[in-house]
């Protein structure tokens, strides 16, 4: 049965290769419909056959090679509305103010950490909900973090040890890295003393670091990309694993990537257009924001010429921007934070029609495009014998239901949502 399964995901990949190439040429739309309910059978054959095989088996199958046909998804985002200190932010005191979000406490929604020009970081927890945000009054270096001694603290999430919190790393003014273990838990962080340039990290002869992560080479660890004061981005490949990182010597400006006129680059990775790899969209000093397409793959990604602004983005006119991607409104898309050069807290909803991925969501499961009009594919690296699955449409009606699959195809739904 191995044997017969691979072979019709091979076909199944060749068949939606084709729709693809027919729908982008606008070609032979007979022709189109025929492969559309080929796709259709053998989608349902597959899933027939997978519930009589191992999982490890066919989740190694499916995730050879496969093509997904997605529709006009390359310029879905758009940023039209700048909102300056929301939801009871503050301004952190004429501080050049970094912004980060993620769910410190565990309560199902984003919570917000700002870095500032001091070294200090500020905390505004989240008592709203996951779609209506509202957060308190600011509290200075909670959960035992520590002034940033070089100055310009800035704040990039990421679980560096793979125990299931997150960590937080922060640049500095003189070009070092701070890491910030959580050694407490996903419900009630708890920071360890900093350790400066560790796994291997060396401080920035540039000055200004100002760290980000990404899984850029899709080996299942987090690799670390840092800008600088002039503008230029590091990249420091994970030669270690996802608990135990190692980086390696640091390489400027890789994968075609080059400064564009803008200094005091900072990094935020999110697949924007909605093609299964990583982009970057970078602040800098004058506040306007510059974005990378990633035009190679996930596992070798290539930096398309940066363009300026786009996606509808405006820049701060007091310059400084630092862009940071979370989904604030739960509708499925990833809004945008960015500091400024005078501390305020500037908030970007994303009110495009397709949802975009970011670095670490779902902790290495990739859900793309969400939502969508078309197809969705769902990817992890790892078997997931418990893994559920629902598809809901726009008003959260559940359209269908099941259990550790790879990749999902509605080919005849309208605004198809996959919540997890």
């Amino acid at each position: 049965m191995k044997n017969n399964y691979n072979n019709l995901v091979r076909f199944y990949n060749r068949s939606l290769k084709k729709l693809s190439s027919l729908v982008k040429l606008g070609k032979n739309e007979y022709k189109q419909d025929i492969l559309k309910r080929r796709i259709a059978r053998l989608f349902d054959l597959l899933i027939g056959m997978q519930t009589k095989m191992k999982l490890s088996t066919a989740t190694a199958a499916l995730a050879v090679g496969f093509v997904l046909f997605q529709p006009n998804a390359a310029t879905a985002q758009s940023y039209p509305l700048l909102q300056t200190n929301p939801f009871g932010t503050a301004n952190v005191g004429n501080n050049w103010s970094v912004t980060g979000a993620t769910d410190l406490d565990n309560d199902g929604d984003k919570d917000l950490l700002v870095g500032d020009t001091n070294g200090d970081f500020t905390y505004y927890q989240n008592v709203g909900t996951a779609t209506v945000p509202s957060f308190t009054t600011g509290v200075l270096n909670p959960f035992g973090l520590s002034n940033v001694a070089g100055y310009y603290a800035s704040v990039a999430f990421v679980d560096l040890d793979n125990d299931g919190d997150k960590d937080l790393m922060s640049g500095s003014g003189v070009g070092d890295f701070y890491y910030f273990q959580n050694t407490g838990t996903a419900s009630a962080p708890a920071f360890a003393a900093p350790a400066v340039n560790g796994f291997g990290l060396v401080s920035l002869a540039a000055t200004y670091s100002a760290p980000g992560f990404a899984d850029l080479d899709n080996d299942g660890d987090k690799d670390m990309m840092s800008g600088d004061k002039n503008g230029d981005f590091h990249y420091y490949k994970n030669t270690g694993t996802a608990s135990a990182p190692t980086f390696s010597a640091q390489v400027m400006n890789p994968f075609g990537l080059a400064i564009t006129g803008g200094k005091y680059s900072t990094v935020a990775f999110a697949d924007m257009n909605a093609d299964g790899d990583l982009d970057l969209l970078s602040g800098r000093n004058d506040g306007d924001f510059t974005y990378f397409a990633n035009t190679g793959s996930a596992t070798v990604p290539a930096f398309a010429t940066g363009v300026l602004n786009p996606f509808s983005l405006t820049g701060s006119t007091n310059g400084g921007s630092t862009p940071y991607f979370a989904d604030m409104d739960n509708d499925g898309d990833l809004d945008l934070w960015s500091g400024e050069a005078y501390g305020d807290v500037l908030y970007y909803e994303n009110t495009g029609a397709s949802g975009i991925k970011n670095a670490e969501a779902f902790n290495g499961l990739a859900v793309y495009p969400n939502p969508t009009s078309g197809n969705v594919t769902l990817k992890f690296k790892e078997s997931a014998e418990t893994l559920s699955v629902e598809i809901s449409n726009a008003l959260g009606q559940v359209v269908k239901s099941m259990r550790s699959l790879i990749t999902v195809q509605f080919l005849y739904r309208k605004r198809t949502v996959c919540t997890l």
